[in-house]
Order: structure tokens, then C-alpha cells, then sequence
């Protein structure tokens, strides 16, 4: 079973409750980031027992670079870039030639999709008329001129993680491999999940992006350096969280308290009433 590091608590809850935490040491002073990085802030999922969520802001799709291979580590299948980042899916199945639908462009390109934008707009095939931007504008656009084909590819058995979708990886040693229903799964460790909106973009925030701890203790020192960071264990996962600066705790110490409280307070009102 495939499961992200809160669908893991969940089933953990009652199992796996004790929890563990440590302050985490944040570096003083100016601290090297990559370029693409240009802000980070952080969802408290106010009202849930959710962990904080740290989302950065950057410049581009930092889920995309030149030369990303995968390579397959146990049940994972893992592009690493030397800056800290990593993407990441899990997927058990074997893997067989398997005919699947590719798009050919006019160039011979075999691709996932048909690509759509303005630059199509004249020479491809209508769409549906306009489309919006990144800048809140609408503009003509249509589809690349091509056709659909059947190819036998390398691919795994299909499951059905992220809604049965195919996801092709560059392997190690250039190969291409389709993952038919890849699963989301948790960092591993050493790493931290955040999610991503790209800059100048209205809407569009992204998942599915891994950093190393470091550089993400890095991120928050230079961002969010108000908040004190911790690491926290329990529910069979390890993750490494900011706090408000009012708490003294981790989010789900602090909740369980004021439940505990809440609690006591109906308990006595209704001693009182009887």
C-alpha cells in the first residue's frame, strides 16, 4: 500500500499516537539558495489536525530541467538534481511492451498529449477559441497539427494512483518508461514535501515537489525566519514543521490541548447544570 505522509497517520491513528519532536537549528545570517526559490509561505490548515504545509513561490517549473533522469529504488522511481530537489513516484507492478496512444507532432515527435497554446492559434486546429493566461488575459490559441498512434512502449502494469494517469520517465540510462497509475507517496528521508506556485501566475498551485531538510531549513531561515522549526515523529512518519510563534509545541500538541480543554469546559457546564 502506497500512501502520502497524512494518509500514513491516519491509518497509524490509535496505532503509532506517541509523539516525538525536537527544535531544529536554523542557520544565521544570509544562506545560498538556488535561483529559481523566491519565497515560501505557510498554510496552518486552521481547524484540521493536518501538519503545516510550507508552499513556495518560484520561477518556473521547478518539477522540470535539463537532464532529469530517473532511476528506481525499491518500490520508487526517483529524479535527483544536485541543487536538492527531487521528484518522485511509487509504483510495484511489472513492467512489459504495452501498446499505448502517443500524439505525433508534424516533426515526428511522439508525445504524452497534444500540446495546445497561442502559437497554434493560425497553424494547428482550432480549440475553443480563447484560452486565459498567466497574466489574467484571454488569447486565441488551437492545438499542434499532428495525429494520434499506437506505439508499443516499456510500461508498467496499471494501477491506479493519481486517477489511473500515464507518466513517462527518462531513465538512467536514457530509456523511456510509462507509469500507468503512479502513487503519491511521502518524503523520504532526508527530504521534505512542499508544494510550488510559479510567479506571475494567478492560479496553478503545484504538488509532487521534494527538497532536501537542508535545503528547506535554508528556505524558511531566509523567508520565514520568525518561525522556529521542528521535527516531528509520530504515526510511523517523520516531518519537519514550523511553529507559530505563540506555540511552545508542534500544531498537534497544541490542538490536542485545546480539545482536552474544550472538553473539561462542557464536562464541568454540564456537572454544573445537573
Amino acid at each position: 500500500m502506497f500512501l502520502s505522509t497524512e494518509q500514513t497517520r491516519a491509518v497509524m491513528h490509535g496505532i503509532d499516537n506517541k509523539l516525538t519532536w525536537r527544535h531544529v537549528e536554523r542557520p544565521v545570517g544570509p544562506q545560498p539558495l538556488p535561483e529559481w526559490v523566491k519565497g515560501a509561505t505557510v498554510n496552518w490548515h486552521e481547524g484540521y489536525s493536518n501538519s503545516p504545509s510550507v508552499r513556495l513561490i518560484v520561477d518556473g517549473d521547478v518539477r522540470d530541467w535539463p537532464g532529469k533522469r530517473f532511476r528506481k529504488e525499491g518500490h520508487c522511481y526517483r529524479a535527483y538534481h544536485e541543487d536538492g530537489r527531487l521528484e518522485q513516484y511509487a509504483h510495484n507492478g511489472p513492467i512489459s511492451l504495452t501498446e499505448l496512444g502517443r500524439f505525433r507532432s508534424d516533426d515526428g515527435t511522439l508525445r504524452d498529449c497534444r500540446r495546445s497554446g497561442p502559437k497554434w492559434a493560425e497553424t494547428g486546429a482550432k480549440g475553443l477559441g480563447r484560452m486565459m493566461v498567466g497574466t489574467g488575459e484571454f488569447v486565441e490559441y488551437g492545438y499542434e497539427p499532428g495525429e494520434w498512434v499506437k506505439v508499443m512502449l516499456p510500461a508498467t502494469s496499471a494501477q491506479s494512483g493519481f486517477g489511473g494517469a500515464h507518466i513517462t520517465l527518462i531513465m538512467e540510462d536514457g530509456s523511456e518508461l510509462v507509469l500507468r497509475g503512479p502513487w503519491h507517496v511521502g518524503a523520504p528521508s532526508g527530504y521534505v514535501e512542499v508544494s510550488y506556485k510559479m510567479r506571475g501566475e494567478r492560479w496553478g498551485l503545484r504538488a509532487g515537489l521534494y527538497i532536501t531538510t537542508d535545503l528547506f531549513i535554508r528556505i524558511m531561515a531566509r523567508f520565514q525566519a520568525h518561525l522556529e522549526l521542528v521535527e516531528v515523529t509520530y504515526g510511523g512518519c517523520t516531518t519537519v514543521e514550523p511553529m507559530k510563534p505563540e506555540w511552545s509545541e508542534p500544531k498537534r500538541l497544541v490542538y490536542e490541548r485545546e480539545w482536552l480543554a474544550r472538553k473539561a469546559a462542557r464536562e464541568a457546564a454540564k456537572a454544573g447544570a445537573s
